[in-house]
């Protein structure tokens, strides 16, 4: 007999395979039309979002949607970001060392 032999390691390689694309995807959305943001969330999906939990991707992800400058105001808390948001905000925050 020959074929696949139900090891599972095409389940592993698909997981792989979407968060590579999850990440590329939060890459190519961190690329935003107010430069000042763009230099912040750059180096945070470069080098912190993988580390987030899928809860925590999906917080990143919605932040996004929001308007460049209030996530701008948010993340260097000149305005408090909306309760929801504030998590992903702190973890932003951490991790760009911003204080």
């Amino acid at each position: 007999m020959t074929g696949n032999t139900g090891s599972g390691s095409g389940i592993a390689a698909d997981a792989a395979d979407a968060a590579d694309v999850r990440l590329e995807r939060a890459r190519w959305r961190s690329r935003r039309g107010l430069l000042e943001l763009e230099l912040l969330l750059q180096p945070f999906v470069d080098g912190g979002f993988a580390r987030l939990s899928d809860a925590g991707k999906s917080d990143y992800e919605r932040l996004l949607e929001h308007d460049d400058m209030d996530v701008h105001e948010w993340l260097l808390a000149r305005a408090e970001a909306p309760a929801a948001f504030r998590p992903i905000v702190a973890e932003i925050r951490q991790f760009l060392k911003i204080d």
